[in-house]
């Protein structure tokens, strides 16, 4: 495989990789960090990312699935702010078009269940600020406006 060398930029690149699943952008610039202050080179950190590519360990497409699943069930966001967070990671904005058009979020939903678990403190409110309120929460959220006014609208016919 590497020669003892490399192994340990290797074993950096699995210690970093431990914790969460990594995007090709992500994974070089930690080599790149660590290879400044050491005797190995960006060929050798290219080497190691080529390697982890190849093994599945490090793959944009599946990082991006997992990611907007995460999301989507923990703490969901509207797609807006899901493909912000996504280019953060060093995500290619060709791959992130990709994916949304292939695989539709169903925003309406996920806004119903975020409002759903805040509602409960907007509800006793006069109508024009619980609408404001709950809209702007949603909004800060990443939902689109006229999802927001749908969403708002049948928790206040509730």
């Amino acid at each position: 495989m590497f020669d003892d060398d490399l192994q340990g930029l290797l074993n950096k690149a699995y210690f970093y990789l431990k914790f969460r699943p990594r995007t090709i952008w992500e994974m070089r610039r930690y080599l790149f960090k660590k290879v400044e202050k050491t005797h190995w080179s960006r060929a050798d950190a290219d080497n190691i990312i080529n390697y982890l590519t190849e093994e599945g360990l490090l793959d944009d497409k599946k990082f991006i699935e997992a990611f907007v699943e995460e999301r989507t069930n923990l703490k969901p966001k509207g797609e807006y702010i899901l493909k912000q967070e996504l280019y953060k990671h060093g995500i290619d904005k060709g791959l992130v078009d990709e994916y949304f058009s292939n695989n539709l979020v169903d925003e309406e939903k996920l806004a119903e269940k975020v409002l759903a678990g805040r509602w409960s403190r907007f509800k006793n409110l006069p109508p024009k600020t619980r609408f404001q309120k709950a809209s702007q929460f949603l909004l800060r959220r990443g939902f689109d406006f006229e999802i927001v006014k749908k969403v708002v609208k049948k928790f206040q016919g509730q």
